[in-house]
């Protein structure tokens, strides 16, 4: 055989060879790829899909070759941890087929953290979706590992609160495809980022959603436009909710710096309010932590929101105290203790609230604590203009400013976007009205001290008033006796020298005497009048006198009943009773004088001499009354009404 035929028969050996390597190599490829492509028949139904996915390993391309619809009973398709998938839409559909939200989890799509999921769409005739969705967040899919959207749409899905297409707490790629016409309730129609979500996208891929707040994207976390600079929301929503936060915190440390130094305030009083800062900073604690908190902490989030609910009607209840520290308040706090259980029941019940794939939901009883908090701030507010009864009509717009705030906060919670705020608008105007009520109270504090030493002040001036007019006086009838009638005039000086022996050991009394020594007082006066005014008879039927009075309370008007009323008379009779009544000590002094229209003021002419006082220091000293009844021609009646509970027993 000739040298060229054989080089010829070699080559052609080496070209065969050549040509059977290729063509084993493709078959084998080929049957690789037959094997990663499932067929149509094998994906036929949703439950059919479900089993490919969960028999699929990583690597594996899922085509659809027909679409695929949920039956009534079927559950949400989910991409399980650790699984690598690719699903080939091939322009057909898989339809949750949910026209409304039973209760059920009605996402049509779950990708579970550390799994990770890319859809594509290989057909060029129509357009593969996702749609039919209907779930409390996320309608279409639900991201919690990593989704990459290549090709096909998101479309016509639907969620009760957030992300009505996809909502994203992992990392989310949008390379092609569309997010559209989807619909939340709450915030972002289209795609919803979680605060842990990573979110990179083409906006323009995403459209014609619709939502109450952001239609298309409601960004929480990071998300990084095609192009452009990645947002790290998260770091700026930390930011700005530490700048909500921190003003709070400060008003509560300038609060309790005020408490501290306030002199007028005892410690009982600054007790109360350190708790009340303390439940107050509890409060802003439970708002911020309740807010950060998402997902599945479902039982710290519980303990959190009853929490909440207990502290609120608790500090208005601590502020009842400030008003009326003499009250014990029982059936307040059975009122807060019962809101604090009834929520508590939360744990095991629906009763109040409870949560639902992470999602908060109001019980039936869920306003409790709304209703009780708004019955203690109008009783409050009542308790409040009862007290105090403020002369200064200027100051009374304090507590019905904090009223008019914590109303209009619980207005801003329910319509303003509550659930992007750190610190709820409540829990801001309870810290504001909680200052507001402090500044309220310590004013009445200071106007009470002023009162206190404006009345010790008229005591001390009466005092120097009437101690020169009585020695005037008595100096002036024993001249007069001692020319007259000397042994009345021997008996005279010795009752005055008594009278000022015993008017000299209670100058200085600041506290409530017996009524049997301000009687004492007043018999020793009115022997010396009725020296000077042989005219003049006093009749005294004391039937109680075992309690407390103000120093210089009778004299001052048995004096005024004799210079201004009987001592004219031809026989003139001043009457001094004394009895108790019902929760009551009852004084009275009437006289068959002259009598008067119209009270005299106290200036004139010197006349009726300390009336205005006596009645301040009754009201101040033992809390009673003085009420004066005079007829012209006929004489004057004064009654003095004391309570028993206010009484200081000798």
């Amino acid at each position: 055989m000739s040298k060229s035929k054989r080089m010829y028969n070699r080559s052609l050996q080496i070209s065969s060879m050549l040509m059977l390597t290729v063509l084993l190599m493709f078959a084998f490829f080929s049957a690789i790829t037959v094997a990663a492509v499932q067929d149509k028949s094998d994906v036929n139904t949703w439950s059919a899909l479900q089993e490919t996915i969960n028999h699929a390993e990583s690597g594996d391309t899922i085509k659809l070759t027909e679409d695929v619809t949920a039956a009534e009973s079927d559950k949400k398709l989910t991409i399980p941890d650790g699984l690598i998938l690719n699903i080939d839409l091939n322009g057909h559909t898989i339809d949750r087929a949910l026209k409304e939200n039973g209760g059920v989890d009605g996402v049509a799509l779950n990708v579970e953290s550390g799994a990770i999921l890319t859809i594509t769409d290989s057909s060029s005739d129509v357009s593969g979706k996702i749609t039919g969705g209907y779930a409390l967040d996320g309608g279409g899919i639900r991201n919690y590992g990593t989704l990459i959207l290549e090709g096909g749409c998101v479309k016509g899905n639907k969620s009760v609160d957030n992300g009505g297409g996809i909502v994203n707490y992992g990392v989310f790629v949008i390379r092609g495809g569309a997010v559209c016409e989807n619909t939340a309730a709450d915030r972002g129609g289209g795609i919803y980022n979680g605060l842990q979500g990573y979110l990179s996208l083409e906006k323009e891929a995403v459209y014609d959603n619709h939502a109450p707040d952001c239609a298309d994207i409601k960004n929480l976390g990071s998300m990084k436009t095609v192009g452009g600079e990645t947002v790290h929301y998260t770091a700026l929503t930390d930011y700005l909710n530490m700048l909500a936060v921190i003003p709070t915190v400060v008003l509560l440390v300038i609060l309790f710096f005020a408490v501290r130094l306030d002199n007028y305030l005892n410690k009982t009083q600054k007790k109360i309010q350190y708790i009340i800062m303390i439940l107050v900073f509890v409060l802003v604690i439970q708002n911020y932590f309740e807010y950060r908190l998402s997902g599945t902490y479902v039982f710290p989030r519980t303990i959190l929101a009853i929490i909440g609910y207990s502290v609120r009607p608790a500090i208005l209840a601590l502020i009842l105290h400030l008003i009326c520290p003499d009250r014990h308040h029982k059936l307040v706090w059975m009122a807060v203790g019962a809101n604090a259980a009834l929520y508590l029941t939360a744990l095991f019940s629906p009763l109040t609230f409870y949560f639902s794939y992470g999602h908060f939901h109001e019980g039936p009883l869920n306003y409790t604590c709304l209703i009780v908090s708004t019955l203690l701030f109008i009783y409050c507010i009542y308790m409040t203009i009862r007290e105090f009864r403020p002369k200064e009509k200027k100051e009374t717009w304090i507590p019905v400013f904090a009223l008019l705030i914590i109303s209009l906060s619980v207005v801003m919670d329910y319509t303003v976007e509550y659930h992007n705020q750190p610190v709820s608008f409540l829990t801001i105007a309870i810290t504001i009205s909680c200052i507001m009520y402090y500044i309220w109270l310590h004013l009445q504090y200071v106007r009470k001290h002023e009162r206190a030493l404006q009345a010790e002040h008229r005591i001390q001036i009466m005092m120097m008033q009437i101690q020169p007019h009585f020695l005037f006086n008595t100096l002036t009838a024993i001249r007069a006796l001692c020319v007259k009638d000397q042994k009345a005039a021997v008996r005279t000086i010795g009752l005055f020298s008594a009278y000022l022996r015993q008017n000299l050991e209670s100058l200085n009394q600041s506290e409530l005497i017996p009524l049997s020594k301000e009687l004492e007082h007043t018999r020793i006066y009115t022997e010396i009048e009725m020296i000077r005014f042989p005219n003049i008879r006093i009749e005294y039927d004391i039937r109680d006198e075992e309690y407390g009075i103000s120093a210089l309370t009778i004299q001052p008007l048995m004096e005024n009943a004799i210079r201004h009323g009987v001592r004219s008379r031809k026989e003139g009779i001043v009457k001094v009773t004394a009895f108790p009544q019902g929760n009551e000590h009852l004084i009275v002094i009437e006289d068959n004088g002259t009598g008067f229209e119209k009270l005299p003021k106290e200036n004139e002419n010197g006349s009726h001499i300390g009336i205005v006082n006596v009645r301040e220091r009754l009201e101040q000293m033992c809390h009673g009354s003085m009420e004066i009844d005079s007829k012209p021609n006929e004489g004057t009646r004064i009654t003095i009404r004391i309570p028993v509970s206010k009484e200081m027993n000798r």
